[in-house]
């Protein structure tokens, strides 16, 4: 199917949108290597991230309202889940061990979950 010059020109401008929202993000967070040697959930991480995100969707929106053409949505769209998700992940490594930790207790001896039973003291002798 041969596209057309108005279809190429919102491709276009679709990959610009997508590298200007990266550009966002970069400016906004720290490397993807510095962001993964901080502590996990690291809440001036998540705060500027929140921002980033805001910047490159208002961007997006108001670059896909102009074109009027759902094509640069979508792609500029997708580049920015993708590098949202990527520091999203970097900011819960845990520097220590490499992967993921988990998310800390909102409270502090108040846990979200099922207790488990305790096992420590049994009746066996």
């Amino acid at each position: 199917m041969a596209v057309s010059g108005r279809e190429a020109i919102h491709d276009l401008i679709g990959v610009g949108a997508a590298f200007v929202g990266i550009e966002i993000y970069n400016h906004f967070l720290p490397s993807i290597s510095d962001a993964r040697t901080a502590q996990p959930f690291n809440t001036d991480l998540e705060t500027a991230e929140r921002q980033a995100l805001f910047a490159s969707t208002a961007f997006l929106l108001v670059t896909a309202t102009v074109t009027k053409s759902v094509e640069v949505f979508i792609i500029g769209g997708l580049a920015i889940v993708l590098i949202d998700f990527i520091n999203k992940h970097a900011n819960a490594v845990h520097p220590d061990t490499g992967r993921m930790a988990s998310p800390a207790p909102q409270a502090a001896g108040i846990s979200e979950s099922f207790p488990m039973p305790d096992y420590a003291t049994s009746d066996v002798g």
